[in-house]
């Protein structure tokens, strides 16, 4: 009797196993749903409504584009938390979900997704608490940032040279205007009065073009520029102004070509920026402040709301938030002291002109001038600037050298009938017969622009550059250059500087 019980239970477990080998997998009904919400096309999926009714692929991707509102573009990283859990004809899973944000954050969470077989086919509900559950009917991701507080530029002592400055946006309402001929005349002799160039010829069409209540922007000028001109601003027809803030040099003019500026993002930087900046959006146009305007801008502070359709912002339910983080510091070997110095000096004349001072026992960059007015063009570091030989090797003293400033520059190059490079380097090779040997100048301190190139072979001779003043005084070498002239005027310029120094 024994043996005959264990003989059927065999012949069950066989029976069994020979059943499982010949299944099919069960259908997974959420596997083509999770690919096409991924990619924003539900084609070829079968949809419901929350409320049950059919829904087209078309009318499916108009509801996730409204829905996902600000973050459609984007794409979520979508995972499957397990497997589906399936009741006869019900089934659901959980899904994470993951935004990366313009920012490069990540906003994760889990959101559920029910599905119910339909005369024998899966269909997937597909409603607004899909895409986040805590998201009402009607509402749709809204993302909103405020800027962080804009990181420093500092000279060499900490001093910051570039920080917030108070300044007010100058423009006109054209409803305001009575003669708009009679506008650009005045202007053009008030913004001169302050030595402030403002471009005010198409400013007739731009009105015409604008809305009367409209803010046509004009000039962006420093709280001290303003106040000379306030007056004569607030008796003019069509002026308006408004007040802000921005990151900007000590002066008008301190160091302005290399350290640049800042503004509202360009058209053109927006585009480039892969979501990062939207208008309105204060960014680094120019200058340092461009190339390390990420390290600046910092990160903004985020929110992620489901926005009330009726604009009602107190209505609005806050689904993720992500504090700012400040921007970072840039420090410089810049002396104010020297930076004032070459400025006040290169001010003698009104031609295209550049000042570079490099200290000679570690390179630093103390000082980087250029004539009045420079603003984009940083002549002091990218000039090329010929020269017949100079009495010493012209490649051992660093024309040509391979190295990171961490600004834009010319390096120059040694030929047999002379060398080319831009005042920097100039400067540089007298530092390097001065001490005997290039060592490469160095600008920046933090963050590092690479590691240093390698010191030069031995610097013997004489330096002389007959187009320019070039030399060594204090332990600093210089380089002044005047476009046009030569030492006559080159000389005085450069006595100017050190003799301001040695004060």
């Amino acid at each position: 009797m024994l043996r005959h019980v264990r003989l059927v239970l065999v012949a069950v477990l066989l029976a069994a196993s020979a059943g499982c080998t010949g299944d099919k997998p069960a259908e997974d009904p959420f596997a083509a749903f999770v690919a096409g919400w991924q990619r924003a096309d539900l084609t070829g999926v079968e949809l419901r409504t929350p409320a049950g009714q059919p829904l087209a692929a078309d009318a499916a991707k108009q509801l996730l584009a409204g829905t996902e509102g600000d973050l459609a573009a984007r794409r979520p990283a979508l995972t499957r938390s397990g497997a589906a859990t399936v009741r006869k004809d019900d089934a659901s899973t959980r899904l994470g979900v993951d935004w990366t944000l313009p920012d490069g954050r990540h906003w994760a969470y889990e959101t559920t997704v029910d599905a119910r077989r339909i005369d024998g086919r899966w269909a997937v509900y597909l409603g607004p608490a899909v895409v986040h559950p805590d998201l009402p009917d009607g509402r749709r991701l809204t993302l909103r940032s405020t800027p962080a507080n804009r990181g420093v530029v500092l000279a060499a002592d900490g001093t910051p040279i570039v920080s917030e400055i108070p300044v007010v946006y100058v423009g006109v309402e054209p409803r305001l205007v009575r003669d708009v001929n009679a506008l650009v005349q005045r202007l053009d002799l008030v913004f001169r009065s302050v030595r402030v160039d403002v471009d005010t010829s198409a400013l007739p069409g731009r009105l015409a073009a604008a809305k009367p209540d409209a803010f046509v922007d004009l000039v962006t000028l420093r709280q001290t520029d303003y106040a000379e001109i306030e007056r004569d601003l607030a008796a003019t027809d069509g002026i308006a102004t408004r007040a802000g803030t921005l990151s900007l040099p000590l002066t008008r003019t301190f160091g302005r070509a290399l350290l640049g500026t800042s503004g509202p993002a360009t058209k053109e930087l927006i585009d480039a920026g892969g979501g990062v900046l939207k208008a309105g959006d204060i960014t680094g146009l120019t200058g340092l402040q461009r190339r390390y305007d990420t390290a600046l801008r910092g990160t903004p502070r985020v929110e992620i709301v489901a926005a009330d359709p009726q604009g009602a912002k107190a209505a609005d339910k806050v689904l993720y938030t992500a504090s700012a983080v400040d921007g970072a510091r840039v420090r410089t070997t810049i002396e104010v002291k020297t930076q004032q110095a070459a400025e006040a000096a290169l001010a003698a004349t009104t031609k295209r002109s550049a000042l570079v001072a490099v200290r000679v026992a570690d390179g630093a960059v103390l000082a980087v001038a250029n004539g009045p007015d420079a603003a984009g063009y940083n002549l002091a570091f990218q000039a090329e600037l010929p020269s017949p030989p100079l009495g010493v090797d012209g490649a051992a003293a660093g024309f040509g050298a391979l190295w990171k400033l961490g600004a834009d520059m010319y390096t120059g190059k040694a030929t047999a009938a002379g060398v080319v490079g831009s005042p920097l380097v100039y400067a540089g090779a007298a530092a390097a017969a001065s001490r005997g040997q290039w060592r490469q100048p160095v600008l920046l301190t933090e963050p590092s622009p690479g590691p240093p190139a390698a010191d030069g072979p031995p610097v013997t001779g004489t330096l002389t550059v007959p187009t320019m003043s070039v030399g060594v005084r204090g332990g600093v070498a210089y380089c002044v250059y005047v476009e046009g002239a030569g030492q006559d005027v080159t000389g005085p310029i450069a006595e100017a500087f050190l003799k301001t120094l040695s004060a």
